[in-house]
């Protein structure tokens, strides 16, 4: 069924199969800027997270005959990005590059690389501070901060007010600022 914006994420799966590669045109338009903000999370420059994205939707055109309606669009793609990201992280951070001469190089520019082992004590920090958080603040929290859900989706989920996601986000803010400091 179509909205005044347009029609729904299940009407252009559904046409993209069927032929019309002008909706997954559409596809990308919606959720490009959702999925780029979580695939900033996994590199530390622009144009990596626009790599991961790039890959994130050729894998989604690729198996989009496989998606099952069960979950919303946006979780399917959401999953996709994070396994892109994870990927980019494990396998594109340690790539060797064959020279002209038959050299291997190591392709280790700090400013460009993860290094797993930096800011650890930071990251368990963290981990922590959001372990001790209320269940329904962490969960807030994680699906706005990191999932990227809006409040409105959020208030569906957890069947509260949109006002409550609001609140609960907030305190969880909160909690996580003086808990790490």
């Amino acid at each position: 069924m179509a909205t005044g914006s347009g029609p729904t994420d299940e009407e252009l799966v559904d046409a993209f199969i069927a032929g019309d590669t002008k909706a997954f045109s559409a596809i990308v338009e919606r959720h490009r800027e959702q999925l780029l903000y979580v695939a900033k999370s996994y590199t530390k420059t622009e144009t990596d997270a626009q790599d991961i994205v790039q890959e994130t939707f050729l894998k989604a055109s690729n198996n989009l005959h496989n998606f099952r309606a069960e979950a919303k669009l946006s979780t399917w793609l959401n999953r996709l990005v994070r396994n892109s990201g994870y990927d980019y992280i494990h396998h594109r951070s340690n790539a060797q590059h064959h020279s002209f001469d038959g050299e291997v190089e190591e392709d280790r520019n700090q400013w460009l690389s993860h290094e797993p082992l930096m800011g650890i004590d930071t990251r368990l920090d963290i981990q922590e501070a959001v372990q001790n958080l209320q269940p329904e603040q962490r969960e807030v929290w994680m699906l706005t901060e990191i999932g990227g859900y809006s409040l409105k989706d959020v208030a569906g989920l957890q069947g509260v007010a949109e006002g409550t996601v609001k609140s609960r986000r907030s305190r969880a803010k909160t909690a996580l600022r003086s808990a790490i400091g």
